[in-house]
């Protein structure tokens, strides 16, 4: 059978794979790394569910009422009404909106920019962007997205809240899970994951007390002279003040805020601060989704500077810049001369390093106006899933003046919308793909189209580009020309490898600047990047007492601060509400809420799950396999009941991304992390009760 090359976009590691076709250019089977996502990705394109044609509302919001209409008629009403609201309120009260996928999101940005509007948004303002933000206010550079890269010189890793065998392609495969023997591992997580199988010391803590325990490591580190004081001395600012802060965080005090045995702190500190060098592997969101993540977040990877471990082979590596495609989204022009992003009155410090509005806001704009008022909204991929409190997210939704969003399937989101848009899946759409790669190395490829898409959907790209024309902007916007924007975008591509780039299908490999800058100036070891560049902070050092915070009006130290709804901050609460909610963990069948449709993926999880301890389990009557109400002062929600030892007690786990069953609709909305914004999904009270 013929084959063609393209790249799987099931999460975003955005694999190389072969999709075979029958004699008629049927795609038939996919090959590519023993994943499930890649092969659900035909599942996706033939799912007789799947938006194929433009569709008008014509009921009530919510009530699925659509009619189908031409793709003329459903672009010009989405400029014509995008337009009232400006002409009438101003372009910043049209807000634009990118979810998954993300490859359209540099045309939806200058679709934003271009309008006039600043508040264009994205699902990171609940994802990632937080810990790069504390990353780059502590270090000036990145570590989260070379945590997960294996290095044959670590000899202790310390996973912090992440489970590879669940989240990071290849999964059962990745080097974390096949580490050869005398590796040492410490796992910190309220769930017995599969990786804890396999390590010497499982730190149980109760979620959201991710900084008190970090605080505890650097008061043991301290205390038994485990510093690199000579590292402290020469590269990092505010040192003093921090270690008399720490003093506080005795192993007692911390062993009782986090849930913990005693011994086992102190095992675990002595062996990962002593068995040198050592790794801190680190999840894009488990520590920051809480209502003290940020500087939670910020205590814990200054144990990498600590520690001494900072950017050393075998530590936690600097993230290096490669060779990127041209900026085209106008971000600069929305800097230097559009008004305030959603987020820059609340969030100034998280919107300096994050090119988008802060999303989390939006229920507010739209429902109370503020910090500004939207009033019409743009939206590709969007979820009322992805937002605490969702009803209140649906509520916010449906009292737009104007909304239309682009999708493969409609979900409670899509529901509210005016115009529904079908979109292109990632065999049907071109791409210029620039993959992260690790410390030094990246990836550029372009993917082409393997297959026409189905019915009369399109890229979301180019739909944003046609809205440009539209709208007036017709130069601006290629005229239309998807490939057009991508060439332009290629031109940041250095000329000689442009064209390869475009003609091999396994991408081109493409590394960072700071190797070379490193062994011109007489480093042969390609890491300790600062001995050249010092750190592109406030200090010029690691900053454990941020100035840029201090000055924003935040404590530049990594405060803890108890979650702002658990059993010790609210006990009123937790009287109705005993049990701490925590949500999110990954699992190889899905990503968030893409693959509930899939049914090959519902074999494997067919329901919901609520992960309870039998010791809270017994007392309120819950069997295995039952169903259940898991309720808090948001809401209740059904889940089936999982009833396991896997889970802490006094903590339940509810797995994410279902529309029929939405922990979010739990979720505490009114406790925004100060600095970031993002909210506490894995930390707050609930109550589960069997359903007769």
């Amino acid at each position: 059978m013929p084959t063609k090359p393209s790249t799987c976009y099931e999460c975003d590691a955005n694999c190389p794979i072969q999709v075979e076709f029958d004699d008629s250019g049927e795609p038939i089977a996919v090959q590519g790394p023993d994943c499930p996502r890649c092969y659900a990705q035909l599942d996706r394109r033939n799912h007789p569910e799947r938006l194929l044609y433009p569709l008008k509302r014509v009921g009530p919001r919510g009530s699925g009422q659509f009619e189908r209409i031409s793709w003329d008629e459903a672009l010009d009403t989405i400029a014509e009404r995008l337009s009232a609201t400006r002409d009438a309120h101003g372009a910043p009260a049209v807000a634009f909106f990118a979810g998954y996928t993300k490859e359209a999101r540099p045309q939806l940005q200058r679709l934003a920019h271009a309008f006039g509007s600043p508040n264009y948004l994205t699902e990171s303002g609940c994802c990632f962007s937080a810990t790069m933000v504390a990353e780059k206010v502590t270090f000036g550079y990145k570590i989260k997205t070379t945590s997960t890269v294996v290095s044959p010189k670590t000899r202790c890793h310390l996973i912090w809240s992440t489970n590879p065998r669940g989240s990071i392609p290849p999964f059962d495969t990745h080097g974390l899970v096949t580490l050869k023997p005398g590796r040492r591992m410490i796992v910190v997580d309220p769930r017995r994951t599969p990786m804890v199988d396999q390590a010497d010391i499982h730190l149980q803590i109760r979620p959201g007390t991710d900084g008190a325990l970090a605080l505890g490591f650097h008061h043991l580190i301290f205390a038994n002279g485990w510093q690199d004081q000579a590292f402290l001395d020469q590269w990092c600012s505010g040192v003093e003040a921090f270690r008399d802060y720490v003093a506080e965080f005795t192993p007692e005090r911390v062993a009782s805020i986090c849930g913990i045995a005693e011994s086992d702190l102190r095992a675990a500190v002595e062996l990962f601060a002593t068995t040198l060098p050592a790794q801190i592997t680190l999840s894009p969101t488990s520590t920051v989704q809480h209502s003290n993540g940020f500087q939670n977040h910020r205590a814990l990877i200054l144990l990498s500077a600590v520690t001494g471990n900072l950017d050393r082979e075998g530590g936690n590596r600097f993230f290096n810049d490669k060779v990127l495609p041209k900026p085209i989204e106008l971000f600069d022009y929305c800097r230097n001369s559009l008004p305030p992003r959603i987020g820059d009155e609340v969030y100034p410090v998280w919107t300096k390093y994050w090119p988008a509005g802060q999303s989390m806001l939006l229920p507010d704009c739209i429902l109370d106006g503020r910090p500004q008022q939207v009033r019409s909204l743009l939206a590709m991929g969007i979820n009322t899933a992805m937002w605490p409190n969702s009803k209140r997210m649906e509520q916010a939704l449906g009292s737009l003046d104007f909304f239309a969003a682009t999708d493969f399937f409609h979900n409670p989101a899509t529901l509210q919308a005016d115009i529904v848009l079908p979109a292109a899946t990632s065999l049907e759409r071109p791409a210029l793909i620039a993959y992260p790669g690790c410390a030094y190395q990246g990836e550029l490829r372009y993917r082409r189209p393997v297959v026409a898409p189905r019915g009369e959907a399109r890229p979301d790209g180019e739909m944003f580009l046609e809205l440009g024309v539209r709208l007036g902007m017709g130069e601006q916007f290629w005229n239309g020309d998807l490939e057009a924007s991508w060439a332009e975008a290629a031109e940041g591509i250095p000329e000689e490898i442009r064209e390869e780039v475009y003609t091999n299908p396994d991408g081109v490999t493409v590394y960072a600047e700071a190797i070379e800058d490193l062994v011109e100036h007489g480093f042969l070891d390609a890491d300790r990047l600062y001995r050249l560049r010092g750190f592109p902070t406030a200090s010029g050092k690691v900053e454990f007492d941020a100035a840029e915070l201090r000055a924003a009006g935040h404590e530049g130290l990594p405060i803890y601060r108890e979650p702002a709804e658990s059993p010790l901050s609210t006990p009123e609460i937790a009287r109705d509400y005993p049990l701490v909610l925590t949500s999110g963990a990954r699992t190889k069948f899905d990503t968030h809420s893409q693959h509930q449709y899939i049914q090959r993926m519902r074999r494997a999880i067919p329901n919901p799950l609520v992960e309870i301890h039998p010791r809270d389990a017994e007392p309120r009557g819950i069997q295995d396999g039952a169903p259940v109400q898991v309720s808090s002062p948001r809401g209740a929600v059904r889940f089936v009941a999982r009833v396991t030892e896997r889970i802490k007690p006094g903590v339940v786990h509810c797995t994410h991304g279902w529309n029929s069953a939405n922990v979010n609709e739990l979720t505490d909305d009114r406790h925004l992390d100060p600095i970031s914004g993002f909210p506490p999904f894995k930390s707050s009270l609930c109550e589960v009760a069997s359903i007769t």
